[in-house]
């Protein structure tokens, strides 16, 4: 097992991405300390890791509140003992042209995506170098690389995001403590669907996907938690401050 006894921090664990990421980690030997808004999205994944035998502790909590994320740090660390692994999962989206993006929408997706990262990583890091071991991974984005329509704030927080986690990874490996970045493509996931649920439309946005990426399809949240699973493990032990991009050749055009 690649995680055996590994105590892990999972942000967005909900639902996507995160909630996917907690459960391979789960599987892999982790004990998991689930982090979200939302209560019941964090109930079912537990619920799903504890069906196999896994470990998990649900937690609800806004990632962009610092007195909420010191609370969960400091919960998952007495639960614990030790934090191995933060997974920084939770964001949001929000798509609009910037001329129509309000300063509410902006300070909402800064302060999740890049602030609730940035809270998550100063809380857990000093527990980490104290004991010389460690590794973060934090869920950018293909468009920390590029720009797309309607999502200017969107791209800004992912790539603060890419930069924030270099600068950190080389503060950290002095103490052993690795930051590496997954960089997902489109992905089957909530946010990609927005909320959409009339079937013209979403089949709209998949042909839109099959003309856009090479792949020529979604990426699935199994993919990107195989990336994940891989940079949190001692399989990635020489991996610092790297960008793992997940998204179909979608960049390499």
């Amino acid at each position: 097992m690649k995680c055996k006894d590994k105590a892990a921090i999972v942000t967005g664990a909900a639902s996507g991405i995160g909630a996917r990421a907690a459960v391979r980690l789960a599987m892999e030997g982790a004990r998991v300390f689930l982090v979200d808004v939302n209560a019941e999205g964090l109930r079912e994944t537990a619920e799903e890791i504890r069906s196999f035998g896994g470990e998990a502790i649900a937690w609800p909590c806004d990632v962009s509140d610092e007195a909420a994320v010191k609370a969960a740090a400091a919960q998952a660390l007495a639960a614990f003992s030790r934090i191995d692994i933060l997974v920084n999962v939770a964001g949001v989206q929000i798509t609009k042209l910037l001329a129509d993006t309000t300063k509410a929408d902006y300070d909402k997706m800064m302060n999740v995506n890049l602030g609730g990262t940035f809270l998550m990583m100063r809380e857990v890091l000093p527990q980490m170098k104290a004991q010389r071991s460690g590794a973060i991974v934090n869920c950018a984005s293909e468009l920390a690389f590029v720009g797309y329509e309607e999502l200017a704030v969107y791209t800004a927080t992912k790539g603060a995001m890419v930069s924030l986690s270099r600068s950190a990874a080389l503060e950290a490996i002095p103490y052993g403590v690795r930051v590496n970045c997954v960089c997902p493509g489109a992905t089957d996931t909530p946010i990609f669907w927005e909320g959409e649920t009339d079937p013209e439309k979403r089949q709209k946005l998949l042909e839109q996907v099959r003309v856009e990426k090479p792949i020529g399809r979604l990426i699935t949240t199994d993919e990107v938690a195989n990336g994940i699973l891989f940079l949190a493990s001692e399989e990635a032990s020489g991996v610092v401050g790297a960008c793992l991009v997940i998204d179909g050749g979608f960049t390499a055009q």
